[in-house]
């Protein structure tokens, strides 16, 4: 529907409910969904601090989905990077890491 300011709105009131450590791959997602309607609204650097904070949720956890969206942080991190967003690379590395040590 591309209303990209009330989706994260959306996402970050369902996060108020969740504790921290319970729900781990959920609260993760939930952290990747909200990276992407940061960075639909062009706040390419809050996106990349927000994706950063869902891969400590999803770091040593397996499963397809959050090996999906690892990989999809990984390429639009890529992009960043070779845009010079700040913060970019080091994104783009850890989730190179956290994808090698679930395979």
């Amino acid at each position: 529907m591309r209303d990209h300011r009330a989706a994260e709105k959306h996402y970050r009131a369902a996060l108020k409910g969740r504790t921290p450590g319970t729900y781990q791959r959920v609260h993760g997602l939930t952290m990747v969904n909200i990276g992407r309607s940061v960075a639909a609204q062009q706040r390419h650097e809050e996106a990349v601090a927000v994706w950063g904070r869902s891969l400590d949720f999803m770091d040593g956890l397996v499963s397809d989905r959050t090996v999906k969206e690892i990989r999809a942080i990984q390429s639009t991190a890529a992009s960043y990077r070779k845009r010079r967003i700040p913060g970019a690379g080091a994104l783009h590395e850890r989730a190179v890491d956290l994808l090698r040590a679930q395979a």
